[in-house]
């Protein structure tokens, strides 16, 4: 059990939302769209190594990645160019990169996890204030807002509006501000310990981890669930 906070904050990626299909779905479906196709293993190959690059930025000290739309927007280009040049497509005109990107950030490419509808509205019936604090594109809050979620929100943080990104203190600081209360009485849910546990941690604010695809952890610091519904018994 948790002390009885006023607010909660949610990230919003494999937290409260999961892309309908992922990167190599999309790039087969472009790929097919183009005449072509890649078999799974040569597919698969060429994401891991897309996402290997951005881990590498992901992680990079002091990276102002997500604090822009058009530096999200530069890593996603280089994403895919690489993606693409491994299934031997060229892409220097990025024509295809943009085409991917726009199925992937489109609001009906993403859904919600179970329970979150009802546990949003049981957080907020409950008196809690709600909101996002998401490393993500300015377009967030439309797919927020197609998957009906902005009823329960009360704010709404995106990294590439704010000019701020996780894991960083003064993001978490403005989320404290946002909600109208204190560190101290606000607890913030994600998925990544980096970005949500670490960040949440640099301004006292208490976290939760939440895992939904069943990955092994070490020893954790944290309270861990495996679906946001559990997030009720830790806040009674």
């Amino acid at each position: 059990m948790l002390r009885r906070p006023q607010a909660v904050s949610f990230d919003a990626g494999y937290t409260l939302i999961q892309p309908v299909r992922e990167a190599p779905h999309l790039v087969a479906d472009h790929l097919a769209g183009l005449g072509r196709q890649a078999t799974e293993e040569r597919l698969h190959s060429a994401w891991q190594r897309a996402e290997e690059l951005f881990l590498k930025d992901y992680f990079a000290p002091h990276g102002l990645t997500w604090t822009s739309d058009r530096l999200i927007e530069e890593l996603y280009h280089r994403y895919y160019r690489q993606l693409l040049a491994d299934l031997d497509v060229d892409d220097a005109d990025l024509r295809h990169a943009r085409a991917i990107i726009a199925a992937y950030n489109h609001p009906v490419n993403w859904t919600t996890f179970p329970s979150v509808h009802t546990t949003l509205a049981e957080i907020k019936r409950r008196g809690y204030r709600v909101g996002i604090v998401s490393d993500w594109v300015s377009s967030l809050p439309r797919i927020l807002r197609h998957l009906g979620l902005i009823q329960y929100l009360d704010w709404v943080l995106v990294s590439g509006t704010i000019g701020l990104s996780k894991p960083s203190q003064a993001f978490y600081r403005l989320a404290v501000q946002r909600a109208g209360t204190t560190a101290d009485r606000m607890i913030h849910v994600g998925d990544s310990y980096y970005a949500d546990v670490l960040g949440a941690r640099t301004v006292g604010m208490e976290a939760v981890l939440v895992d939904w695809r069943g990955r092994s952890w070490p020893r954790l610091d944290v309270p861990l669930i495996r679906g946001i519904d559990e997030l009720l018994s830790l806040l009674e």
